[in-house]
């Protein structure tokens, strides 16, 4: 899955608490300041809505579908066509979780959902440990949080979109990809604890 035009607009405007809203921006903003070629960029849309092209980033108690987070950290939901480029994608934080409570919690995991969207899949899905890295499945709170993508989620991200060419994420690599199709409703990823669920959708 990627975006065609290498780029996603995004809007936080619709987090309550100014402080979170500017994590999400600066969540944001560390992708750019870390790949090669693809950019998160401003925009303006409206929360859960999968048909404006335009990512949104909102705190709720419960995700767009009106169902409950089930101990989740975050939803992240996408749309996309058939030849896997994406459409839309919508992130919602769980307002009852420790990332409402911890702001060095809500950076990691606004960066990670918004790895997603950009269409990494989780580093320990490609049959490694995924230790070290932002896209890992499993969140250990005792662990210090990272604050910006890490070497091998920024090679996924720049194998996706490639400076010039199309890309594919190399074997060997934690950061891979999501296929279109590889999703074909919700997947969860299981903290010690906590939860994320990962929902795409695909036209």
């Amino acid at each position: 899955l990627s975006w065609p035009s290498a780029e996603a607009p995004v809007d936080v405007r619709f987090i309550v608490s100014p402080d979170l809203e500017a994590l999400a921006g600066t969540a944001r903003d560390r992708w750019n300041e870390s790949v090669r070629r693809f950019r998160f960029r401003s925009g303006s849309g409206s929360p859960c809505d999968l048909g404006d092209g335009v990512v949104t980033v909102t705190v709720a108690a419960t995700n767009c579908g009106g169902d409950s987070f089930g101990g989740a950290l975050a939803v992240t939901t996408s749309r996309w066509f058939s030849d896997g480029r994406l459409i839309d994608a919508g992130i919602v934080v769980n307002e009852n979780s420790v990332a409402r409570t911890n702001e060095a919690v809500f950076l990691e995991v606004v960066m990670h959902e918004l790895g997603h969207v950009l269409g990494l899949d989780h580093s320990d899905a490609c049959a490694s440990s995924g230790a070290g890295t932002l896209m890992k499945s499993i969140l250990v709170l005792s662990q210090a949080r990272l604050d910006r993508p890490q070497t091998d989620d920024i090679a996924g991200a720049d194998f996706i979109y490639p400076s010039s060419g199309s890309g594919e994420v190399p074997e060997g690599a934690n950061s891979c990809a999501v296929t279109a199709g590889r999703w074909d409703g919700s997947a969860l990823a299981l903290f010690p604890v906590l939860l994320i669920l990962l929902a795409r959708r695909c036209l």
